[in-house]
């Protein structure tokens, strides 16, 4: 018999070759992934909005059917999670209104999040925006806390023409309109120069910050330990993953990418480590076709991605 689930090449590019279903019947499925392809919220090198598509094309090669796997790497044998994961596409894009970008991620992600788990490839790292404020809303959690990989605070204030809510200060939006509180948020990843405002902004608001360098000097299990210690009073996590966390030796792809970032070993351990922390949504942002030019970076995403929902996930009501 032919399997052609090998078969990537050929057929729909959805998500791992999930359903391709309307919002109206993602409730049969336990997984609700939904791109937003838009990068009007780009400071410096447009391009994320190709990213969901680049995305699903090379997620064909994966499933989350239960497969036991043995991992090389830690010398373990895993069973990952058995999950049934539908498409339901893109949300409907306005090039010229980013307004109505983000109340229709808002109102989808609310929709998906009440019947199941709401995954959404960016884009720009504008679209957290909505994306959080509809899953907070879908599932109702009032102590929900934000686990953030970037090698950015992203929590900068208006940057000349771009829109209200750009990649740059989505997170100063979210705490300053009480979304989120900062002592709820943990960033994971930064590193480098940057203006001492912003510094002092996220620390005045008590946002929690794990440096790439103090991820890479200690053990990971150090790192993931400080993670679940974080959260451990909230009822439940938001996770936004900038590629750009990565070092740009291997994601290069990406809109503004940085050196000394964190190493995928270590990001994948992190990202396996998430089953206790009853994640209620995830979105993957910046990845950028346009600079990924051996696909590599776009490779690195759908393995995290894959890492999550086989490993990571722990569905909870």
């Amino acid at each position: 018999m032919i399997k052609t689930e090998e078969m990537f090449y050929a057929g729909i590019p959805t998500f791992m070759g999930g359903d391709y279903v309307a919002i109206e019947n993602v409730g049969n499925y336990d997984v609700g992934v939904l791109g937003v392809p838009v990068d009007n919220g780009s400071s410096y090198r447009l391009g994320s909005k190709y990213a969901p598509r680049a995305i699903r094309g090379y997620s064909a090669w994966d499933r989350v059917d239960g497969q036991i796997c043995h991992d090389y790497d830690t010398n373990s044998t895993l069973q990952s999670n058995s999950l049934r994961i539908c498409d339901l596409g893109d949300v409907n894009v306005w090039p010229g209104n980013p307004e109505n970008n983000q109340k229709a991620t808002m109102d989808v992600v609310e929709k998906i999040r009440r019947k199941a788990f709401p995954v959404v490839l960016g884009g720009d790292h504008s679209i957290t925006y909505g994306a959080f404020i509809g899953c907070k809303k879908g599932c109702e959690k009032d102590k929900v806390g934000i686990l953030h990989f970037d090698a950015h605070n992203d929590v900068e204030d208006s940057l000349l023409t771009l829109p209200d809510v750009w990649h740059g200060n989505v997170f100063r939006k979210l705490i300053e309109e009480g979304h989120v509180e900062g002592k709820r948020m943990l960033s994971v990843g930064v590193r480098g120069l940057v203006n001492k405002e912003w510094y002092d902004y996220a620390n005045e608001k008590g946002i929690g910050l794990i440096t790439s360098n103090k991820v890479n000097e200690n053990k990971v299990s150090d790192t993931i330990r400080e993670i679940h210690d974080f959260f451990k009073d909230c009822d439940g996590v938001y996770v936004s993953f900038d590629i750009d966390c990565l070092d740009i030796s291997i994601a290069a792809g990406t809109g503004v990418p940085k050196y000394n970032g964190l190493r995928m070993g270590d990001v994948i351990e992190i990202i396996r480590s998430l089953k206790g922390l009853n994640t209620i949504g995830f979105d993957l942002v910046e990845v950028n076709p346009e600079y990924d030019k051996n696909r590599s970076t776009t490779l690195l995403a759908c393995e995290i991605l894959y890492n999550f929902l086989a490993y990571g996930l722990e569905l909870k009501k």
